[in-house]
């Protein structure tokens, strides 16, 4: 667990924090000074039980979560310009060059399951997330210097963009952890705060990134390396929110026992974790995740409908973008606000009903039927992707809180990124899908006859996922352990990995396709 002092405590100035018990409920202040050194006088026994106590987060620990996740969250999108600019002009690569460097620098999202489950059995100098987030922030900050540092290739572009994603990756999954870590602490009426708050200032903090990110070449000698440079440079505004944190740390072992080895370590977190998915509470709805990632969308080809027949620039393309992002918090808010106490069974049938029924408003615009009305294009495509992405974040706040909900103590890191990442390889699978129905139903970037079809079927598609309702539970107060079952958890580890698998798979072929 994550714990900071409250405040100064006694008359010796010697920090405080609030402790739990989990057996008796009782509330009891010990000095916190000696825990973290694993020096407390006390017995094995009872430092094991103090280490597995409940320990509540202060106000400033929080803080600094919330802190986190903005500069974060304004921070990673702020080189994305300067990226599109580099690849172009000073690389001058093609568009297929540009595709294999992608494919080949994001790679690294590939590797969530393997940090998460380091940061669980391999902790350094006594931590286990503080020194992976630390690493994360430094790999990113040498992967923008390396960038801005040396001249412009190929094999260059593509190691140091590699480091970018890992580093990125590291941090995120630090900072996905410490909510799950937090999220002990809430009670049931504010179960999920901390995780919807940090989501929305993310989302809301990266339109700030991105309009910075364009607005920085409107000042003078401005060059795609002094922006990579500056990129690397406010990484820093993280840093003294990462140092805030105080993680408690691994208690030392008792006085004549070995100390676990890494091999051990990793064999009792990997069985705990085994546990831990044979459980309905977790391989139900896990499943549900991945069947309702499946599903395609058009989004792609919409895109390119925006581009080649209604016209829109980059203007317009950034206003929709923001109108997304604002639209994405405010559902987030509107759910937590209004909706967390609601039956989940009710909530999602009637969120996925409505959004498919909304989801056909695009038909409107594919027809032409808003310009009959007198409603230009880029008004209608604002307010239609502003309700479909309210909807859209209705059902994902619940699901990122559920996420959070049915990791175990010890594993929160591993099963946490195991779910999420199932949730990525459905989703991979679903732009597999919706890959070959665009190809399927004859749409390129200069025909759209067939759109209407598409927008008509994913819509429609959208529905099948209610029968996988009941999966989940009712609402995060009646998660039920349920019976166990080696079945449901070999079964989402096979779609893990034949995710991963099918995302490889599709890698190699861009790769030889594009070479």
């Amino acid at each position: 667990a994550m714990e900071v002092g409250g405040g100064k405590g006694s008359e010796e100035g010697k920090s405080k924090f609030l402790l739990i018990n989990e057996s008796d409920g009782s509330d009891n202040e010990i000095e916190k000074a000696p825990l973290l050194k694993g020096k407390s006088g006390k017995s094995g026994k009872e430092v094991r039980e103090i280490n597995d106590a409940v320990l509540v987060p202060s106000p400033t620990q929080l803080w600094s979560i919330r802190a986190l996740w903005f500069f974060l969250g304004a921070t990673n999108p702020f080189p994305g310009v300067a990226l599109r600019f580099y690849m172009v002009n000073d690389l001058g690569a093609s568009p297929h060059l540009q595709a294999l460097i992608g494919v080949l620098s994001g790679f690294a999202w590939n590797l969530k399951m393997p940090v998460a489950f380091a940061s669980d059995v391999i902790p350094v100098g006594g931590y286990r997330r503080k020194p992976y987030l630390y690493f994360g922030l430094a790999i990113y900050m040498f992967s923008f210097m390396g960038l801005a540092v040396f001249p412009p290739g190929y094999g260059t572009a593509t190691v140091f963009m590699s480091l970018s994603t890992l580093g990125q990756m590291m941090a995120g999954v630090m900072c996905d952890t410490l909510i799950v870590e937090n999220m002990r602490h809430e009670s049931a009426a504010t179960r999920g705060k901390l995780q919807t708050e940090c989501w929305i200032l993310m989302t809301l903090a990266g339109i700030g990134g991105t309009l910075a990110g364009g607005f920085v070449f409107a000042a003078p000698s401005m060059t795609n390396s002094r922006v990579f440079m500056i990129n690397a440079l406010i990484k820093l505004l993280v840093v003294p929110f990462a140092f805030m944190l105080v993680e408690n740390p691994i208690p030392p072992p008792i006085a004549g026992t070995p100390a676990e080895s890494a091999l051990s370590t990793a064999s009792r977190r990997g069985t705990e974790m085994w546990e831990a998915l044979k459980q309905a509470s977790v391989w139900q709805p896990t499943l549900f995740i991945f069947l309702f990632s499946i599903f395609p969308n058009p989004g792609t080809a919409m895109t390119n409908f925006f581009i080649e027949d209604l016209g829109f620039g980059e203007e317009e393309l950034s206003y929709i973008a923001v109108v997304a992002s604002v639209s994405g918090a405010l559902g987030m808010g509107i759910y937590y606000r209004y909706f967390k106490e609601y039956n989940w069974h009710w909530f999602f049938a009637t969120v996925i009903i409505l959004s498919a029924g909304l989801s056909l408003t695009q038909l409107l615009l594919v027809l032409h039927v808003n310009r009959r009305w007198g409603v230009p294009d880029l008004a209608f495509a604002l307010g239609d992707d502003a309700i479909v992405d309210v909807t859209c974040s209705l059902l994902a706040m619940p699901i990122l809180i559920l996420i959070a909900s049915i990791c175990p103590a010890g594993v929160e890191s591993s099963l946490y990124a195991f779910v999420t990442s199932v949730q990525v390889a459905g989703g991979t699978v679903g732009g597999t899908i919706s890959a070959g129905l665009i190809e399927g139903f004859g749409i390129t970037l200069h025909n759209y006859d067939r759109l209407w079809q598409l927008v008509l079927l994913c819509a429609l598609a959208k529905l099948l996922v209610l029968p996988f309702i009941p999966m989940l539970p009712t609402n995060l107060n009646n998660i039920e352990v349920g019976e166990k079952s080696w079945k449901g958890a070999a079964l989402i580890s096979v779609l893990l990995v034949g995710g991963i698998c099918w995302a490889l798979g599709q890698a190699s072929y861009k790769l030889a396709r594009e070479s």
